[in-house]
């Protein structure tokens, strides 16, 4: 005879298997995929991202992507300022600079990877650079900027008829170009700045080559402490003529540089260097004219120059004791800029009086016309 209790066990367990498999073909075992890491990047790396702006430096929004297990791209409306384009540099480099064979060794920015904008016809003038850079090699050659020609240093100084190139006493100082040594001495006795005892040890180099109007071309080296060539001595470029010192009126060492055209005795016959020394390899020159709003030339106006990687201040000639170029006409010059697109503005209390976006060309002198606004 059948245990009951025996057959109400087996009952039971037939019933939950029936139960299990029914279960199992109503519900299927639901699988929740989380989105990969790939696939994020995937669809961030794919949205928009807006133009640079140089007038907000803000931080450069991205857009929220959402994933599912099929990953969806959604366009995003992205602003465009077409005036100031998006900038990319590769790694600086090593690289040989000047046309001349003045310097090398310095790691300078590398070459922009963009293609530039095609010349303007409007705004080309025949650059004049004939001379290499006048410290050897190892030394700074770079223009002092809180001292330009024809600034004051905010006021403090004298008007620089000059630019300024500061090394240790002692560093070499060489001929800028092919020429003839017409005076190496000292100007106690013979004044060539605003009062004898003012360049102190000197040499001046009447140069070969004439300026584009015809005229004689000299090169001066101030406050020298000592002289190495005499007076009559041929020199050529390279040439070491004497070191950098700190005699006559100069606080601290450096190399006073000029450029005097037609007389060489003349303080007032001097030229913008930066418009006359070739520049790096890669880097150009700007210049122009800055005017208010009716074209009258000013003085001692200051423009901000900058870039995405960097930000320089150019300063108007301070009176007319200092000459803008025949050439050129310009009342500023801003020498050693990496060629790259700048924006270029004026502002006054708070105001911006002026603003645009000019491409600085390499290895030349690119003009801008500035007009204040009223």
């Amino acid at each position: 005879m059948t245990n009951p209790k025996f057959v109400r066990y087996a009952c039971l367990l037939v019933l939950a298997l029936s139960a299990c498999q029914t279960a199992e073909r109503a519900t299927p075992f639901a699988i929740t995929i989380a989105p990969t890491e790939s696939a994020r990047i995937a669809v961030q790396s794919s949205t928009s991202v807006p133009t640079a702006d140089l007038s907000t430096l803000t931080p450069t929004p991205t857009a929220t992507a959402t994933v599912t297990d099929t990953p969806t791209l959604t366009p995003t409306a992205t602003a465009t300022r077409t005036a100031t384009p998006t900038l990319t540099y590769t790694p600086s480099a090593t690289v040989e600079i000047g046309a001349l064979p003045t310097k090398t060794g310095d790691v300078v920015q590398g070459p922009p990877t963009w293609t530039p904008p095609p010349d303007n016809p409007a705004v080309q003038i025949a650059d004049h650079y004939r001379f290499a850079r006048p410290i050897s090699d190892g030394g700074v050659n770079w223009a002092d900027r809180t001292y330009p020609y024809g600034g004051t240093s905010g006021g403090r100084l004298q008007v620089h008829h000059g630019i300024d190139l500061v090394n240790p006493t002692g560093t070499p100082v060489l001929a800028a170009a092919d020429g003839k040594v017409v005076f190496a001495g000292n100007d106690l006795s013979n004044q060539f700045g605003a009062h004898t005892n003012y360049y102190g040890n000197l040499v001046v180099i009447q140069h070969d080559a004439p300026s584009p109007e015809g005229l004689p071309v000299f090169s001066l080296y101030g406050h020298l402490d000592r002289v190495e060539v005499d007076n009559d001595q041929r020199v050529a470029r390279g040439t070491e003529i004497g070191k950098v010192g700190a005699s006559g009126i100069a606080f601290g060492p450096h190399l006073h540089f000029e450029v005097r055209v037609g007389n060489p005795f003349d303080f007032g016959a001097t030229r913008n260097p930066e418009l006359w020394v070739y520049p790096f390899a890669r880097f150009g020159t700007l210049a122009g004219q800055v005017t208010d709003a009716s074209g009258t030339l000013l003085h001692e106006a200051t423009l901000q120059v900058r870039s995405t990687d960097i930000q320089r201040y150019a300063f108007t000639y301070a009176d007319d004791s200092v000459n803008g170029d025949p050439t050129f006409a310009e009342n500023f010059a801003l020498g050693d800029l990496p060629a790259n697109y700048y924006e270029v503005s004026v502002t006054d209390n708070g105001r911006v009086r002026f603003r645009e976006t000019v491409y600085v060309y390499p290895n030349r002198t690119t003009w801008i016309q500035v007009q204040l606004k009223p």
